[in-house]
């Protein structure tokens, strides 16, 4: 009977590897739609070049507390803190298991200047995002360019400046999982999805570079 368990596992581990479907985005070209923004504005760029995505936003050192509220919608003035994105339509069915995994370099970790991704996302003011700096990592929902629900936890990070970083968004149907490194950060529950619009952004001085994304269908 335990052999006859023992070959049922097997089997199904091997069913679920074999319908799992992978997809990989090496930015050797724009396959996925990604927005850009080449020229130089006074928020930002988001480029593709030499097979990474690369996104800036400008800014000066002004705190999270300023960084925080900017990030809410409240407008900026050029020389302020700024907030810049880019997203493309994942090749996933987000309301069925996924896992979307990606290398990124940020340019320095510090209180006053944010990095993360964006998820579910439909448009600039209507998305979930993970977003950290050098003390935390924080989930938001924001409808209507409002955050109307946030979610933190405290972390130190050891690196500080030109930091390579594994990050790792996970849905199992029911909880969403933020891993960085293969070290689980942040679980929420009760955020159900409806769009795949998924993407990066910046805020503050801050510069991201994206190696590639691999979005797995579970």
């Amino acid at each position: 009977m335990k052999k006859i368990v023992g070959i049922i596992t097997i089997a199904l581990g091997i069913s679920n590897a074999v319908y799992a479907q992978s997809i990989k985005e090496t930015f050797d070209a724009n396959s996925l739609e990604w927005t850009e923004c080449a020229y130089e504005s006074n928020s930002g760029t988001a480029i593709i070049d030499g097979g990474k995505m690369t996104i800036t936003s400008k800014g000066e050192n002004k705190g999270l507390g300023i960084a925080l509220t900017a990030l809410s919608g409240v407008a900026t003035k050029v020389g302020e803190n700024t907030f810049f994105e880019t997203h493309c339509y994942a090749p996933l069915d987000v309301l069925k298991p996924f896992t979307i995994r990606t290398h990124v370099n940020i340019k320095k970790l510090s209180n006053d200047r944010t990095t993360g991704l964006v998820f579910n996302y439909r448009d600039g003011g209507n998305f979930y995002c993970f977003n950290f700096n050098s003390e935390m990592v924080r989930f938001e929902r924001r409808v209507d360019g409002l955050v109307v629900g946030a979610i933190s936890q405290g972390v130190k990070w050891e690196d500080k400046k030109n930091v390579d970083q594994e990050w790792e968004l996970t849905s199992d149907g029911q909880t969403l999982t933020f891993i960085v490194d293969g070290m689980q950060i942040l679980k929420v529950r009760y955020m159900p999805l409806e769009y795949a619009g998924f993407g990066f952004y910046t805020f503050g001085k801050q510069e991201l570079v994206v190696d590639d994304v691999e979005f797995i269908q579970l």
